[in-house]
């Protein structure tokens, strides 16, 4: 056993001495924190995208600066509710647990069940004067004030020489210079490229589709013309497309004599759905966010796993492989069994890999409590479902297993290769194995208890995966109790065949045995 140990620690220092481990180990971590960071910038640095509208019907130009200002609105709604978020009072967030109602809550309960119909109340009550003056009393009074953000649509003017009252095609090809980039357009002085053209023709109203009616075949463009190189940003269209669709839904109520005020209040009328849990104590069935997360966490353990265990066992590896094809595992023989050798690789290079798990989480919470504002609030309470849930010992148990079971293997083809170029051909199809579960995550989130993941789960090199995975669905204890076992038995089975191949083919020489000769060594008694 001390053997093992000086193999093991021997063979843990190799590995964390090395640049390579540290970069590996430090560049996850850097790669989260620079994309958490990217993607605030990028929400925040969102250029003024500049539009020009050409209404030959007349008729719905105020729809278009509606959806305009009601998508700037949304936005200032969204940047007040992390600003409320960020800079509460302690004694607010006391009187939240203890269920106080205030406006505060209410408005950040609204936006998360219903933005649209928390939009409307919000442009209804007053906008952000009012907010402001309402949430004040239960802000910090130190707090800086709150920045509006800037408008993002912009509506520029038509160039001098462009004829609004032209046909659809010319205005078309008159602006193709601008929204192809060739040409700025120009507003209050400041320049930009143009990124939309939003085209609605004076016949327009020929192309609304009505019910029971039959759509006339299309001969070109119909209804609205949006153009734009952008294809991937639908704010805009989706916004003013909406906006003229409510805008010829009240004119029809209208013709139809319906009051439009009662309309719109029996819209904004809502049912509340209240999900409840049925396995849960009384009292406690109602579902919570942090529930929901819950059932979503195992698959971030999961993909955890899958990248460590990927990384342990790269190294064991490429470290057998190394070894072998230097000869010094031949001066290693000399001096300790092969059996000890393959048991204090298998224990190295796992401290190693929990080394990593260790560091990525450190420096997760470094992180955390380091930068603390609204975007880190959401993952600490995330982070706090996770330390309180039964997940842990689920995803120790499931790591330790996959790894005895995985390692095992490819310790035993890293004994049979001379270079990791015939390493790489032995290994794709273990790689492979592992992938298939994590392309089933979603799924199997899901769908705990399919019956085809049920089956998969009692595949042993798919149990780690599958059932840390279904870990928060409660799946059968047959199934726990029967995997766990068969997974017990399949590891100490592939550690047996594996440490016989790792006897015969570590001190082998030449191209890696072919199938048949794999099971006469492994039918070779050592």
């Amino acid at each position: 056993m001390n053997i093992i140990k000086l193999i093991a620690l021997r063979e843990y220092m190799e590995n964390v001495r090395t640049k390579g481990f540290w970069i590996t180990i430090l560049i996850v971590p850097l790669m989260i924190v620079g994309i958490f960071f990217i993607q605030i910038v990028l929400q925040n640095a969102t250029p003024t995208r500049y539009y020009m509208l050409v209404d030959q019907s007349g008729q719905y130009e105020d729809a278009v600066a509606v959806a305009i200002e009601r998508e700037h609105q949304r936005r200032i709604l969204q940047e007040f509710v992390g600003y409320l978020m960020e800079y509460r009072t302690e004694t607010d967030l006391e009187l939240q647990g203890a269920n106080a109602g205030n406006s505060v809550d209410q408005m950040i309960d609204d936006v998360d069940a219903d933005e649209v119909a928390a939009l409307d109340e919000w442009l209804n009550s007053g906008g952000l004067d009012f907010a402001i003056t309402m949430a004040s009393p239960y802000l910090e009074e130190d707090r800086p004030p709150f920045e509006t953000p800037e408008p993002q649509f912009i509506e520029a003017p038509l160039p001098d020489g462009v004829d609004p009252e032209a046909p659809a095609k010319e205005i078309v090809e008159a602006l193709r210079p601008y929204l192809s980039g060739e040409r700025q357009v120009s507003v209050d002085g400041r320049q930009g490229p143009l990124f939309a053209l939003i085209l609605i023709p004076a016949d327009v109203n020929n192309d609304i589709s009505r019910p029971g009616a039959m759509p006339a075949p299309p001969d070109g463009p119909q209804g609205v013309q949006y153009w734009a190189s952008n294809l991937t940003d639908s704010r805009l269209p989706d916004a003013i497309i909406r906006s003229i669709n409510t805008e010829i839904r009240e004119q029809e109520y209208e013709n139809l004599g319906v009051n439009t005020d009662l309309v719109s209040r029996v819209q904004r009328t809502r049912m509340p759905m209240s999900q409840l849990d049925p396995t849960a104590a009384a009292g406690e069935e109602a579902v919570s966010v942090a529930d929901t997360f819950r059932q979503f966490a195992p698959i971030g353990f999961v993909y955890l796993m899958f990248i460590s265990l990927m990384q342990s066992v790269q190294y064991l590896l490429s470290n057998t492989v190394e070894e072998k094809s230097n000869r010094i595992i031949e001066v290693l023989l000399a001096s300790v069994t092969a059996d000890e050798l393959m048991m204090g690789k298998l224990v190295g290079i796992g401290m190693a890999g929990l080394t990593t798990i260790g560091i990525w989480l450190l420096s997760f919470f470094l992180f955390l409590n380091l930068y603390s504002s609204t975007e880190t609030e959401l993952i600490n309470q995330m982070l706090d479902v996770i330390l309180g849930s039964e997940l842990i010992p689920w995803f120790v148990f499931y790591y330790f297993a996959g790894y005895a079971l995985y390692s095992s293997i490819f310790l035993a083809i890293g004994s049979l290769c001379n270079t990791l170029k015939e390493a790489q051909a032995l290994m794709t199809p273990m790689i492979f194995i592992q992938v298939v579960p994590i392309a089933m995550m979603a799924f199997v989130v899901m769908d705990p208890n399919n019956s085809l993941v049920r089956v998969m789960s009692w595949i042993p090199l798919f149990t780690p995966y599958l059932m840390m995975n279904r870990a928060a669905a409660d799946p059968p204890m047959i199934d726990i109790v029967g995997t766990t076992a068969l997974l017990i038995v399949s590891i100490v089975l592939v550690l047996w065949l594996s440490g016989k191949v790792f006897r015969q083919g570590v001190l082998r020489t030449g191209q890696p045995p072919r199938f048949v000769e794999l099971v006469r060594l492994i039918r070779t008694r050592a």
